[in-house]
């Protein structure tokens, strides 16, 4: 697990005030698969919701995770580093919808980012996104730089209610 990802989780559970169960994707039942779901980074289920989603969604991720972009504004962004080749902005998305798989009965959130670091601060901007829009199911687009490598400065570039 990378360690955003981990920080994602921390940070989730810390907001839910609810212990979070972590395990591989590839572990879950099908039964699992239909209930409510939080996930983390970009993995094979990860794309499987994102996948149905995509008719919803006006956000996305574009060259397998590489960048993000938003269709209705038009906005597109990779990841910016230093000529070290250090990290210096990442970008994330945060996802709360109907799960795909059992919309009638269970959610789905997704945080994901860019890299390591989007996810993390996607994570870290779950609550926020979340009254931005008002909406029961959102998504929203985060940004963060990149200090020292530890994220700092995350915001909400966009976020809005999804149906």
């Amino acid at each position: 697990m990378a360690e955003g990802d981990l920080l994602a989780a921390v940070e989730l559970q810390a907001q839910l005030g609810t212990a979070v169960r972590l395990v591989e994707t590839e572990s879950l039942t099908e039964e699992e698969i239909r209930s409510d779901l939080i996930l983390i980074g970009g993995n094979s289920l990860t794309g499987r919701v994102l996948e149905r989603l995509d008719g919803v969604l006006s956000l996305g991720f574009a060259e397998h995770g590489a960048s993000v972009y938003d269709r209705k504004s038009g906005f597109a962004a990779s990841p910016r580093y230093d000529d070290a080749g250090e990290p210096r902005v990442d970008y994330g998305l945060v996802i709360r919808a109907a799960n795909p798989f059992a919309p009638e009965t269970a959610e789905v959130v997704v945080v994901a980012g860019c890299g390591s670091h989007g996810t993390a601060a996607a994570a870290e901007a779950f609550d926020e996104a979340e009254a931005l829009g008002g909406y029961r199911h959102f998504e929203a687009l985060v940004e963060t730089t990149i200090f020292r490598g530890s994220h700092r400065d995350t915001f909400v570039r966009e976020a809005r209610g999804i149906a």
